[in-house]
């Protein structure tokens, strides 16, 4: 970028996937500033997941449809960021030399509200002999969003004249075909594009020769693949580098990358405290930027609850530990695993929300809510205790998916849930005897392992159970029996004195038969 004389360049930067008329407008803007020598188009390195299904547009595609935009527009030119385009755009601070200016444009809403990434850039500049401009990008008055149009991709040919109306007016109509042809044409699977990426990031991590990429659930936005190394490991790779928004119904919130931070805290809190008779994954390798997280496979060989149970084999060896395991969660004290305490809390207010949904309109849920809310306290909290979450290998047993533990929350919620999930799992596949067995296991254990007094816990178990059990009769489409209610009145305060675990695990025979 040096020059013997001074020059400005103008950087606008952004997804642009795809590119609509406010993008063309902010640039035609900058492009006809007089003080404005380039003006430099910076695309995020991020492909974005067209919402409602699993295809994703590529930021390729986005500096493609720039071209055709900037068709007969002398000064300005497209890059592709490493990464983030706003990371990009603030490097040009670093690297440009002294007397140049740089003006940084951003959209209306950032402008008014303040954007922390660019109040002090000014200042920054003027350390560095650069002056610094940040304008707003002239668009309000253009209503269209990329979101919306990614939304009418995903409509095939219905949402072409949708889609056409929404891009630039000065675009001619020939040129108007050509972009819906780009994006109808260039979607790809959301896996199959971070496979692309996650393999290059391997190679450059240096981890081992890979001999094999599987993805484990194609409907991912964060999609999670098995890896096998030509040394013979077994790997799991998570790549969330590319996920923003809706996650496609995994109750990810806003954004997916957290997850990979909160697992990984999570595991090192657990492998900070060893003696809780479970095997737990190792951490490989984290990007954190990129948004990817190696770590070993639990047990490759090995299988779940779920196909312990529908093979009808019995449970209660791998519930017992696994009673031990969550006794000793409930005393570790791993503080936030987001980045805040109240992050933690709001995420476990929610997520017990999320984990009642199926059981939301009964009174009885309500009362569990409040009760729960009330016996938060620290220690480590799986948050998804579910049969497929537990694998076993002979005599091994171990636990994976920590992406939604918290620091903070209801012990009550996890040896509950498992154990509704469990007894479910084990009526649907015609061993609900097997499933009770591991149930009454499991709490032996943590009866065994628990030391803290907490009167109520039997109670908002079973209140975690039921709903757990509603959460899987209804993914099954089947009518929960009756006997369910006396696991409600349990945890709907239905008895004089606080329930018992005898309680509990009486309720959860009387379902059971």
């Amino acid at each position: 970028m040096s020059r013997s004389q001074p020059k400005t360049i103008a950087l606008f930067p952004g997804a642009f996937q795809p590119p609509h008329g406010a993008h063309l407008a902010a640039v035609r803007f900058l492009a006809a500033r007089p003080d404005v020598d380039e003006v430099v188009i910076v695309i995020t390195n991020r492909n974005r997941g067209i919402p409602g299904t699993t295809l994703s547009l590529e930021a390729r595609l986005s500096q493609q449809i720039w071209q055709i935009y900037l068709e007969g527009l002398e000064g300005v030119r497209t890059e592709i960021a490493p990464h983030t385009a706003v990371a990009h755009a603030l490097d040009y601070l670093t690297h440009t030399d002294a007397g140049n200016r740089l003006v940084y444009c951003i959209g209306e809403q950032d402008f008014a509200d303040g954007d922390a990434r660019f109040d002090d850039l000014p200042r920054q500049g003027r350390e560095r002999g650069v002056e610094v401009e940040v304008v707003a990008a002239p668009t309000a008055a253009i209503k269209v969003r990329a979101t919306g149009l990614r939304r009418c991709i995903a409509r095939g040919e219905a949402g072409r004249e949708e889609f056409i109306a929404g891009l630039p007016g000065a675009l001619s109509a020939e040129q108007r075909e050509r972009v819906w042809r780009l994006c109808r044409d260039g979607v790809r699977e959301v896996c199959d594009l971070a496979a692309d990426r996650l393999v290059v990031r391997l190679g450059d991590a240096g981890i081992g020769e890979l001999v094999d990429i599987a993805c484990v659930d194609r409907s991912r936005i964060d999609p999670v693949f098995r890896l096998r190394i030509a040394d013979g490991r077994r790997l799991l790779a998570r790549y969330a580098g590319d996920a923003e928004g809706d996650d496609g119904g995994h109750d990810m919130a806003r954004k997916p990358r957290r997850a990979l931070k909160v697992e990984r805290r999570a595991l090192a809190a657990l492998r900070a405290c060893p003696g809780h008779l479970v095997e737990i994954a190792g951490e490989v390798w984290f990007e954190r930027r990129k948004g990817v997280l190696v770590v070993d496979e639990v047990m490759p060989e090995g299988r779940s609850l779920v196909d312990e149970l529908a093979a009808g084999r019995p449970i209660a060896p791998a519930l017992r530990r696994v009673g031990c395991f969550l006794a000793a969660c409930r005393k570790l004290q791993p503080g936030h695993l987001r980045n805040s305490d109240d992050e933690d809390r709001a995420h476990e207010s929610e997520r017990r929300r999320q984990l009642g949904a199926a059981s939301a309109t009964r009174p009885a849920f309500s009362t569990l809510l409040d009760a729960s809310a009330a016996a938060v306290g620290a220690g480590l909290i799986w948050m998804h205790a579910v049969a497929g979450a537990v694998r076993v290998d002979g005599e091994r047993v171990g636990v994976v998916d920590f992406e939604h533990a918290s620091g903070w929350g209801d012990p009550a919620l996890d040896p509950g849930t498992l154990s509704g999930d469990c007894i479910a799992t084990g009526l649907i596949a015609g061993h609900a005897d097997l499933a009770l067995a591991g149930v009454e296991a499991l709490w032996a254990a943590w009866a065994g392992g628990s030391t803290r007094q907490d009167p109520g816990l039997p109670g908002r178990a079973a209140g975690w159970a039921a709903a757990a059990v509603g959460r899987r009769f209804a993914a099954a489409e089947r009518d929960l029996p009756p006997a369910i209610e006396g696991l409600w009145a349990l945890a709907g305060g239905g008895r004089q004195a606080p329930a018992t675990t005898a309680d509990l695990l009486s309720a959860l025979r009387a379902f059971v038969a």
